[in-house]
């Protein structure tokens, strides 16, 4: 079985995104590989391409990726202390060209991500950066379920357990 040598967490710091992180993290570790966490921050000059506002935009720009920077490495600190080569990404453009051109770059033995999974209207108008990246990445794509939340789990295992009732009844 081929080995990992390099591993590409993309996230937006969503919750979402954070247990993918995670889960790279263990791979990572498992595998003795590098860890590569990239986050691609929303720009203001994507934007407004036509729009010149009376600020300066990449000022604004530096800000925005500035917070990334230290929300992500604040977020790596604290969640993957047990892997011990973690390299933090952060730059603009295009999410899902970002990711696949990293990936590239350093030779990204497979990339791991979340989906959000998101239905319908909001699917259809918000797209899929993880289905754009399952298309053009360079490298296999390992995709990570969010996690189910603790009422929803609830909610299944009580409906398994009155679905098993009804059954042994009949």
């Amino acid at each position: 079985m081929k080995r990992f040598k390099i591993i590409l967490a993309a996230t937006d710091l969503s919750p979402e995104a954070g247990a993918a992180v995670a889960y790279a993290g263990h791979l990572a570790r498992a595998e003795g590989a590098k860890l590569v966490v990239v986050n691609v921050p929303h720009s203001t000059t994507l934007l407004f391409t036509d729009f010149s506002p009376p600020i300066d935009m990449l000022d604004l720009d530096t800000q925005i990726e500035d917070a990334a920077r230290g929300a992500l490495t604040k977020w790596v600190s604290r969640h993957l202390k047990k892997v011990t080569n973690v390299e933090i990404v952060v730059r603009q453009g295009i999410t899902h060209e970002v990711i696949c051109d990293l990936a590239e770059e350093i030779g990204a033995s497979v990339i791991v991500m979340a989906t959000h999974g998101r239905k319908g209207l909001s699917h259809v108008l918000l797209g899929s950066v993880t289905e754009r990246v399952l298309r053009q990445a360079p490298c296999p794509v390992l995709v990570v379920k969010p996690p189910v939340p603790a009422k929803s789990a609830k909610k299944t295992s009580k409906k398994k357990a009155r679905t098993a009732k009804t059954s042994a009844d009949k």
